[in-house]
């Protein structure tokens, strides 16, 4: 079974198709069922060009059939996390967004799992909302931001979702928005060229130094696109842990003890970049992902893979499917 970890997904229902636009765009409205607006987006570029990938499952199973994928792991697209509404805003439309998520999966429960989009501003309803997701709808775990309203991940505002995550024994995807810096990256695409990898690094960073996988041994994250700059910079993390009091005043073993807890993606888009990412992290770390259906998307995940000439035929079987099956508990 090849199993697709990173792969965005709007319900159709929230998305508004505008006959005076070009099919490239789209607009999504979140609606209570009275119909009252909660949330409005501007329309937006769709990724890639064409908006029926973004909100058609039909359309999606046609494509992963072309490209040799059995299960797409369904997140929202990043810039619906929208921490900066009211909680109870967000609650309504977090509830909303998973609801039509299950609606959806229920008709192919074959190919698609989802995981839990959360009002991450209010931990204790982001912990009540995955409960609800997991034990309810039969979700797999959630997707959060690398930062919540700028706070980093170590936040002790964030242990009751944590604790609720690890009780749970859910995987959290970490995907980054609203990037570091992004006043010098306006330019050239450098908010998701270089914003991307390295705002996923100060979340990993802060997870680790920030002594949160310390006090939840059991919690589990994924990091997107090959972990960032995360596995070039493990052994500066180390060297500075040993050298550098600040980085041990919350943890009391090395960052390398911690940094192994982390699983990876594998859209790196290069082959040689892939194949370090395995040797850094361990082929039993990396899963297939792909960022479906964005223009940043690796196109052919599976050939990506597959093509790496170092890996075994082991190794790449873990990394297609076999991790991720066991990540999910799918199958």
């Amino acid at each position: 079974m090849r199993i697709d970890t990173h792969c965005h997904f709007i319900p159709k229902q929230y998305v508004e198709q505008d006959a005076s636009m070009p099919v490239s765009t789209y607009a999504v409205r979140i609606v209570d069922g009275s119909g009252r607006v909660l949330q409005t987006l501007a329309a937006r570029d769709v990724p890639g060009g064409d908006a029926e990938q973004v909100y058609s499952l039909e359309r999606r199973v046609r494509d992963m059939d072309r490209l040799g994928v059995d299960v797409h792991v369904l997140s929202i697209s990043p810039w619906l996390f929208a921490y900066h509404l009211a909680p109870a805003t967000m609650v309504t439309v977090c509830r909303l967004l998973n609801d039509a998520f299950a609606t959806e999966i229920a008709r192919r429960p074959d190919r698609f799992v989802a995981l839990a989009h959360l009002p991450m501003q209010d931990a204790e309803a982001a912990a009540a909302e995955l409960e609800r997701c997991v034990c309810d709808l039969g979700f797999r775990g959630a997707e959060i931001c690398s930062h919540i309203n700028s706070a980093n991940l170590d936040d002790p505002a964030l242990a009751p979702f944590y604790r609720k995550a690890q009780a749970l024994d859910v995987p959290v995807f970490i995907h980054p928005q609203q990037v570091l810096g992004a006043e010098r990256l306006t330019r050239y695409h450098l908010g998701n060229l270089i914003g991307n990898p390295t705002d996923t690094a100060v979340a990993a960073a802060s997870l680790i130094f920030g002594g949160v996988l310390q006090e939840f041994p059991r919690l589990q994250f994924y990091l997107a696109h090959g972990g960032g700059t995360c596995p070039l910079l493990r052994g500066r993390w180390e060297h500075g842990w040993r050298v550098r009091p600040e980085a041990r005043k919350h943890i009391q073993r090395p960052p390398s003890e911690f940094f192994q807890r982390f699983m990876f993606d594998s859209l790196t888009h290069s082959g040689e970049a892939l194949d370090y990412l395995v040797r850094a992290v361990g082929a039993e770390r990396v899963m297939l992902g792909s960022d479906y259906p964005a223009d940043m998307a690796d196109p052919d995940p599976v050939k990506s893979i597959q093509s790496v000439p170092h890996l075994t035929d082991r190794e790449r079987q873990r990394i297609l499917g076999e991790n991720a099956a066991e990540l999910f508990k799918i199958g």
